[in-house]
């Protein structure tokens, strides 16, 4: 049986991870049904990068209790090749660089991205679920 498929956007996570009311209810759910196996999630090394970012500034955000929770069969860590950085390229020039490459990622893997950031979920053929 094929699960459905989601990719993070690196808020969307951050967020999750420390109980933060601004991620929506059904991100929430959607995240929950990750961590619980029911969905396969996509997670471009880029967010990692920026999670450890943000770890630096919140004490809150413990980086290694965080990458620890993500060591299950069905989180896939999306390491930047050639195939995503064509494909960011192709898109919209108000992305940032890293939105692209979420961006990309998702596209690639065919997957729903959960992000609530209003110039992503603009880039056409992305499914985004906030």
């Amino acid at each position: 049986m094929n699960l459905p498929k989601y990719c993070l956007d690196t808020h969307a996570l951050a967020w999750y991870f420390m109980g933060r009311k601004t991620l929506s209810r059904i991100a929430k759910k959607i995240i929950d049904s990750i961590f619980s196996k029911k969905n396969n999630c996509f997670i471009p090394s880029i967010v990692l990068l920026e999670a450890f970012h943000i770890s630096l500034k919140d004490k809150e955000f413990n980086f290694p209790t965080f990458l620890e929770k993500l060591r299950l069969k069905n989180i896939f860590i999306v390491p930047l090749d050639l195939k995503i950085l064509s494909t960011s390229f192709s898109l919209p020039i108000q992305l940032e660089i890293h939105d692209r490459i979420i961006c990309a990622t998702a596209l690639i893997h065919k997957c729903s991205l959960i992000t609530k950031d209003s110039t992503i979920k603009k880039v056409p053929k992305l499914k985004t679920i906030w």
